[in-house]
């Protein structure tokens, strides 16, 4: 159980109508049955008050949850209005992102981010490289960083392999040297602690004042040991915690934790308030 209200930095909400659709691509069955062991969880579905439950019962104050736009690709798509619904009925509880796939017209996702910003008051863009079996550095992304600066959003982007049967390439944490170096107002959070090549992404959020890592579709226990080494020492202010709910339950997650040995300070920093700077939710 952690001692603070944490935040979740990466959730995927499951209710029925959105299970339906996980469930229907190979890639996430495969997912869901062969790494993270709950085939359940896209056959059934977790119903939004019982997300919320396990929210309250494990000290999650908030979570993060975007659209996902992955029309072109594999189909899966969850609008961004649906986030926002999901948001103005559990008030506080819901930061909410938007899912941008990179192959859509240039112009219409530039406009997209606009609406949800002016709309929704949307805090973050969500890419997944993967999806688009695009690396970071494709001039597609460009614009959309560019938009990210003018709106002071952050970027949410998968590092390390997929999981599922999808591209890892794309994943390589290496690729967001070059993005910081051409967008270094741009803040970057590196999910799924870039495993296999945990080396460099912690590299690069030492290297880059404006890059992050976070934790999230780990749980403690299968953690790298360099990446609790950098969370303890250099890397207190750069780690950010997540779990990929409900890939990873709460249970589950927190059960590990309290065996990390963190101090009191860094504690805080990773459960809440890296994000809460990353995010600038206190502007």
């Amino acid at each position: 159980m952690p001692s603070v209200a944490a935040i979740d930095v990466s959730t995927r909400p499951m209710p029925e109508e959105i299970a339906r659709l996980y469930s229907a691509l190979p890639e996430y069955s495969h997912i869901f049955k062969h790494i993270f062991k709950r085939p359940e969880v896209i056959e059934t579905g977790i119903p939004i008050p019982r997300m919320v439950d396990e929210m309250d019962r494990f000290n999650v104050e908030a979570m993060l949850v975007s659209g996902y736009d992955a029309r072109r690709s594999s189909g899966l798509y969850i609008s961004n209005d649906w986030v926002a619904r999901l948001a103005a009925d559990l008030p506080g509880r819901i930061i909410g992102g938007i899912g941008i796939d990179p192959l859509n017209d240039v112009m219409w996702n530039l406009r997209e981010i606009d609406r949800c910003v002016r709309e929704h008051g949307f805090r973050f863009v969500r890419l997944l490289p993967y999806a688009a079996d695009l690396v970071p550095t494709d001039k597609r992304y460009y614009p959309l960083y560019a938009k990210c600066v003018e709106h002071d959003l952050a970027i949410w982007t998968q590092v390390g392999h997929t999981a599922g049967l999808m591209p890892s390439e794309p994943g390589r944490p290496i690729y967001l040297d070059r993005v910081a170096i051409d967008f270094p107002e741009l803040r970057v959070i590196g999910g799924h602690i870039g495993w296999p090549w945990e080396e460099e992404m912690i590299a690069m959020a030492l290297k880059h004042p404006n890059i992050y890592v976070s934790t999230c579709a780990h749980a403690p226990d299968h953690w790298p040991g360099s990446t609790l080494h950098f969370l303890k020492t250099r890397g207190k202010r750069k780690v950010i915690f997540g779990t990929n709910w409900p890939y990873i339950p709460y249970a589950r997650y927190f059960e590990k934790f309290d065996e990390l040995g963190l101090d009191a300070d860094t504690e805080r920093l990773f459960l809440r308030d890296n994000l809460r700077r990353v995010l600038r939710l206190d502007v």
